[in-house]
């Protein structure tokens, strides 16, 4: 089985998809794969299928979900020497329902191992790998999670959990190029971000300071005054203090932004943060 979840629902098994064309089935595929090799609840199944107006019939309908997805794995072994079973691959468990199959055929966790490889890298000092197994981990991203999944509550929380990993990635990969001094090579991407994430502080701040250290003094303080306007025009607030002082920095040109460089950029990595990791249902 080889499963994609970061981007629109894709499930092959011998080049066939076994992807059920009913909507709860569909549903019910997608939370296993996000939790595979974790039995997955009755209840947690039943708000993901029905919300809170649960119908009493929802055993059976879970049941028929399942018999649809071990139709179509089934489906996709006809002709080919299967090791396992539909009913070894979607196993009953006695409290739910665990989907056996190995993490390295799923994008969702061999993205999750790219970030902590590169959390490795960083602690160790190597930021150019740390740079770069982040870049690989961004690029198994096809669109938005499950992007063709009717998502119920319980999907709902998966797809934002992931959505905000990919962003505090996104932070960090941009990070690691600035301290490596690729400062022209990411301001085109930082505007893109920037113009899509208006109220997003730490994406502006890395854009101003990117195009600050390019030279273009000018291009960064308006980069301030843009996402000044656009915070003052949507929410009414000033950009925060650290931001402020940042521009501060780069108008006065005393040891201020030195400071605030050594702080956000030349620091050594830490401890990293296991971005992006599943907390479970």
């Amino acid at each position: 089985m080889i499963a994609r979840v970061l981007g629109p629902l894709r499930v092959t098994m011998n080049g066939d998809s076994v992807v059920p064309a009913a909507r709860k089935a569909k549903k019910l595929l997608a939370v296993l794969i996000l939790n595979h090799g974790r039995v997955v609840q009755r209840d947690t199944i039943e708000r993901e299928l029905w919300g809170l107006d649960v119908p009493m019939s929802a055993s059976t309908g879970i049941q028929n979900s399942v018999m649809q997805i071990r139709k179509s794995i089934a489906l996709s072994q006809r002709g080919a020497a299967a090791c396992r079973s539909p009913k070894e691959i979607l196993v009953t468990e006695p409290t739910g329902y665990r989907l056996d199959v190995p993490c390295g055929e799923l994008d969702v966790s061999h993205y999750r191992r790219l970030v902590a490889e590169a959390g490795d890298a960083a602690e160790r000092g190597d930021l150019t790998l740390a740079s770069a197994q982040l870049n690989s981990a961004l690029k198994l991203w096809r669109d938005a999670p499950l992007a063709d999944v009717p998502a119920g509550p319980v999907l709902r929380a998966h797809v934002r959990q992931l959505e905000e990993g990919r962003r505090s990635v996104l932070s960090r990969r941009v990070a690691l190029d600035l301290r490596l001094g690729r400062y022209s090579e990411v301001i085109g991407e930082l505007h893109a971000l920037a113009a899509l994430n208006p109220y997003d502080e730490t994406l502006h701040e890395y854009l101003i300071l990117a195009l600050y250290l390019s030279g273009r003094r000018n291009d960064a303080l308006a980069a301030y005054q843009d996402v000044r306007t656009a915070m003052a025009d949507g929410t009414g607030l000033e950009p925060s203090p650290q931001l402020r002082r940042l521009q501060q920095g780069i108008l006065s040109g005393d040891g201020s932004l030195d400071e605030h460089l050594e702080r956000r950029l030349l620091k050594r990595p830490g401890t990293w943060e296991r971005l992006g990791q599943p907390t479970g249902v």
